[in-house]
């Protein structure tokens, strides 16, 4: 079975089977910006490249710390920070989690035309929120290099609705007949929007092979 992982952020040894080929759609560039101060007491990641990029880990000790989905999770482990993860990825699971009061204050870490809906939230419920925008996601200037593995490909899983955008606009034809793959509702959503089927798929399953393949 060939697999097809379209992360930006993971390196060759993080693969979880040698049948699974890593192909970015996009790359990651670290951005400049400011923290107004270290007077919060609660910090959402949004993505393993918020945690990569974000620049003041010392900041983190004592705080409350967030994270969107399982890979951010782990990568924060990595660094040594625990953190609170949804049981489902996502935004939507992830506000659950989140204590409404008016002593916590909140940092979101993100990326440029990152996800609003946890700042919404937050601010909705009168919470105190402010985020930054440590990352950007720049598209590559060619894509005819990448394209031939897509065909011969039994799955792709995407990680990103951007990631999406970018295959069917770069990559995709109609004689790629593999099965498409998201890692949130949010994701299969919008493959579904664009007129095609996709399946969730749990991405820290012990067998994600096994999981494509029942699925396929």
């Amino acid at each position: 079975m060939n697999i097809i992982d379209t992360r930006s952020n993971i390196k060759p040894q993080d693969c979880k089977e040698d049948f699974i080929k890593n192909i970015p759609l996009f790359e990651t560039r670290g951005i400049e910006y400011s923290l107004s101060s270290n007077d919060f007491t609660d910090v959402i990641f949004q993505s393993i490249s918020s945690v990569e990029f974000f620049e003041e880990m010392e900041q983190l000790i004592n705080k409350n710390i967030y994270s969107m989905g399982p890979s951010t999770k782990n990568f924060l482990s990595q660094k040594g920070f625990d953190s609170i993860c949804p049981d489902i990825p996502g935004s939507k699971e992830l506000v659950k989690l989140l204590p409404k009061n008016d002593n916590n204050k909140f940092l979101i870490v993100k990326g440029v035309d990152g996800l609003d809906d946890v700042f919404n939230d937050l601010n909705e419920n009168q919470n105190y929120v402010e985020e930054i925008l440590c990352y950007e996601r720049v598209k590559f200037d060619n894509y005819d290099n990448l394209k031939e593995p897509f065909f011969d490909a039994d799955a792709v899983i995407f990680s990103s609705t951007y990631g999406v955008k970018i295959f069917f606009e770069e990559i995709y034809s109609s004689d790629i007949e593999a099965k498409l793959f998201g890692i949130s509702n949010r994701i299969i959503s919008y493959i579904s929007d664009l007129g095609y089927e996709a399946k969730f798929i749990d991405y820290f399953s012990d067998d994600v092979a096994e999981s494509i393949k029942n699925s396929i």
